[in-house]
C-alpha cells in the first residue's frame, strides 16, 4: 500500500514537472519565435519545419537547441525540486499520540498533541514556496535565453568558417599561381631571387591558412552539433550541420536596441529581473512566517482510564512563554534575505542597463564597420579588379598586377564576411540584452 502511495505521488509531481516545463517552453517560444516543445517529445526531437540535410538556419539552430540541449532539459528539472517545496509547504504536521500503559497502581493515560500555529504559518509557508516555483521558472527562461545566444554566436561562427574556408581556399589558389608568375620572371632574370623566395613563402602560408581554415569548419560544426544536442546524432554531420545562409536584410535591421525605450523594455522583458522581484516578494513572505513562528501553539487532548469518576477526558494547549527564544535567528535571517534580495535587484537592472547599452554600442559599431568595409574597400577594390582585367586585355598592365588585385580582393572579402559575422554576434547579444527576439512585440511577463 505504502508502495503504490509512493509511485501515486511521484506519477503527480512527473505530470506537474512536465506541465511546469510546458509553460516555460512555451514561454521561450514566445520570446524567441521558435515552435514550442511537445509535451510528448522524448529523447531527441527536430521541431516541425527543420530539415537538416538542407542546411541549418539561425532559426532553425535555436529551435533545435531548446529542443535537446541536454544541459537546458537538465535545469528543467529544478521546476521538480521546487515544486516539492511547495507541496512541503502545503503539508500540515501529524498529531502526536503519547500513549502510557497502566503498571501496577500506574494508571492509562493518553495525550493527543497537534501544533495548531500551522493554521496562520501555513499561508505564508505556501506563499512563500509558490514565489520560490515562479523565480525558478523564470531563472529557467534566462537560462534559455542564454542557450541561444551561445547557439546563435556558435551559427555564425560557423557560417564563418565555411566561408573563411572557401575564400582561403581561392586565396592559396591565387598565391600559387602568382608564385608560378614570379618564378617564370625569375627564370627569365626579370626579379631578384628574394622576390621569388618571397612569393613562394606567401603561397606556403596561404595553403596553411586554407588548411587550418578547413579544420575550423569541423571544430566549429562539432561545437554546434553540442549545443543543440545533436553530438550522439551520427547522421548530422558537420558537413550536413553547414548552416543556409541568413536573410540579409533582417540581420541588418535589428536596431531594436537602439530605441529610446529599449532600457524599458528590457526592465520590463528580462526574465532575470523578474526572477530578482519574485526573489523580494519572496523573502518578504518568508519574513512574515518567520516572524509568526514566534508563538507555537499545541492543542493537546488528555485522557487517563482511571479518574475519580472513571475514564476522563479533557482538551489544553501548550504555550511556550517566549522569555528567551522569540525566534531572534529566524527573524533576522530572514530579514538579512530580504535585504539581500532588494540588493540582488537593484544590482540586476544596473546589470540590465549595463548589457543593453554595451550591447547597442557592439551592435552600432559592427555595423558601421561592415558596411564601412563594404562601401569603402570591398566596392573599389571590385571595381579596381574590373579595370586591372580591361588593362591586362590592352596590354597596358602584367597578369601579375591583375593576380595580386584579385588577391587583395580576396583578402576583403574575408574580412568582410568577418564583420558580417560580428554583426550576427551582436544581435545575438542585442537580443539577450532585451530578453526577446528583436521580431517579438514586448509586453511585461512575455
Amino acid at each position: 500500500m505504502r508502495t503504490t502511495i509512493v509511485c501515486v505521488v511521484l506519477l503527480v509531481l512527473s505530470i506537474d514537472v512536465i506541465a511546469l516545463s510546458a509553460q516555460v517552453d512555451a514561454r521561450l517560444a514566445a520570446r524567441t519565435g521558435v515552435p514550442e516543445r511537445r509535451t510528448d517529445a522524448a529523447g531527441t526531437a527536430i521541431p516541425p519545419g527543420v530539415t537538416l540535410a538542407d542546411g541549418l538556419t539561425e532559426g532553425e539552430a535555436v529551435a533545435t537547441a531548446l529542443w535537446n540541449n541536454p544541459a537546458f532539459r537538465a535545469q528543467l528539472t529544478d521546476l521538480g525540486f521546487a515544486r516539492v517545496d511547495l507541496l512541503e509547504a502545503g503539508l500540515l504536521r501529524n498529531p502526536v499520540l503519547s500513549l502510557l500503559f497502566p503498571l501496577g497502581p500506574k494508571q492509562f493515560e493518553a495525550t493527543l498533541r497537534w501544533p495548531i500555529e500551522v493554521l496562520w504559518e501555513r499561508p505564508r509557508r505556501v506563499a512563500a514556496a509558490r514565489l520560490a516555483v515562479d523565480r525558478v521558472a523564470a531563472t529557467l527562461e534566462q537560462s534559455g535565453l542564454d542557450l541561444v545566444l551561445e547557439v546563435k554566436v556558435a551559427h555564425a561562427d560557423l557560417l564563418l568558417a565555411r566561408d573563411r574556408a572557401e575564400l582561403t581556399e581561392r586565396t592559396a589558389t591565387e598565391r600559387e599561381r602568382i608564385r608560378e608568375l614570379t618564378l617564370s620572371r625569375f627564370s627569365a632574370g626579370d626579379i631578384s631571387e628574394l622576390e621569388a623566395r618571397s612569393a613562394a613563402i606567401d603561397a606556403a602560408t596561404a595553403r596553411q591558412d586554407a588548411q587550418r581554415a578547413r579544420s575550423e569548419i569541423t571544430i566549429r560544426a562539432n561545437d554546434l552539433r553540442g549545443r543543440i544536442g545533436l553530438a550522439f546524432d551520427t547522421a548530422a554531420s558537420p558537413a550536413v550541420l553547414v548552416p543556409a545562409a541568413n536573410d540579409d536584410g533582417a540581420l541588418r535591421s535589428a536596431d531594436c536596441a537602439t530605441s529610446a525605450n529599449a532600457l524599458e523594455d528590457a526592465l520590463a522583458s528580462r526574465p532575470d529581473v523578474r526572477a530578482a522581484e519574485i526573489a523580494i516578494e519572496e523573502a518578504g513572505h518568508r519574513l512574515g512566517w518567520e516572524k509568526s513562528k514566534i508563538l507555537a501553539v499545541t492543542a493537546a487532548l488528555d485522557a487517563n482510564g482511571s479518574g475519580s469518576e472513571g475514564f476522563e477526558m479533557g482538551p489544553g494547549i501548550d504555550i511556550p512563554v517566549p522569555l528567551f527564544d522569540r525566534n531572534q535567528a529566524g527573524r533576522a535571517r530572514a530579514s538579512a534575505q530580504l535585504e539581500r534580495a532588494s540588493r540582488a535587484y537593484a544590482a540586476t537592472r544596473q546589470r540590465v542597463a549595463t548589457e543593453i547599452r554595451d550591447a547597442a554600442a557592439r551592435w552600432e559599431q559592427a555595423l558601421a564597420f561592415a558596411t564601412g568595409l563594404r562601401d569603402t574597400v570591398l566596392s573599389p577594390l571590385e571595381g579596381q579588379l574590373r579595370s586591372a582585367d580591361q588593362a591586362y586585355q590592352a596590354g597596358d598592365v602584367s597578369y601579375l598586377f591583375v593576380l595580386e588585385t584579385t588577391r587583395r580582393l580576396t583578402d576583403a572579402r574575408i574580412r568582410t564576411r568577418e564583420a558580417d559575422a560580428e554583426v550576427a554576434r551582436a544581435r545575438a547579444l542585442v537580443e539577450r540584452a532585451l530578453g526577446r527576439s528583436c521580431a517579438a512585440g514586448v509586453s511585461n511577463g512575455v
